[in-house]
């Protein structure tokens, strides 16, 4: 699988994915045979912009790069067309919804997209996640949250039950795709979440 990594406000690569938050030492803890790929948007900066993604066809481009640098990496030419058939996880932390958004509107690879994780990111688009989850019954959406966007996962619950779409509060890993999972987590720290 492919863990597609996107960062929020104010970070970048090495001092925050890297460094605070862990991302690839966790990705490695988990056992999980996948590959870590995780874009740098705006450095350092307040901005939720998603870069080229907001294109037709931009987020399917970035992957077809990416699957060049693995395979040199690798050194294995084959690695490419393994690179191109992985299914993809989203991971959004906090302003990582813009992109997220981006993708899922005009990014050309949804077939391929088998979950999405939000981690305190749930700022806007929920009509967008609603029908995203609508219209991708075998993939997964987790949105785990703190209480300062307690409303905007409110909404999302509020529009898939209008949908009749099931979610629950409890994540159950071993029945994970087609599942649909909000997690409020108390009161902890959004930088540190």
């Amino acid at each position: 699988v492919i863990v597609v990594f996107f960062h929020g406000h104010g970070a970048n690569l090495s001092d925050d994915v890297r460094d605070r938050q862990q991302v690839p030492a966790q990705i490695t803890e988990s056992g999980l045979n996948a590959v870590l790929v995780a874009p740098q948007f705006a450095v350092n900066a307040a901005d939720s912009s998603s870069g080229k993604f907001w294109e037709q066809d931009g987020f399917k481009r970035f992957l077809d790069e990416t699957a060049k640098q693995f395979t040199k990496l690798n050194g294995d030419p084959r690695t490419a067309r393994a690179f191109a058939r992985m299914p993809i996880v989203i991971v959004a932390y906090s302003g990582g919804f813009g992109p997220t958004l981006s993708v899922l509107e005009h990014g050309g690879a949804n077939s391929r997209i088998r979950g999405i994780v939000l981690l305190d990111a749930l700022y806007a688009g929920t009509e967008k996640f609603a029908n995203w989850i609508s219209g991708h019954r075998t993939a997964f959406f987790v949105s785990a949250y703190t209480p300062h966007i307690r409303r905007f996962n409110a909404e999302l619950e509020r529009l898939l039950n209008e949908k009749s779409i099931a979610f629950g509060s409890e994540l159950k890993p071993s029945r994970l795709p087609g599942s649909v999972t909000f997690l409020p987590t108390g009161d902890i720290s959004h930088r540190n979440f």
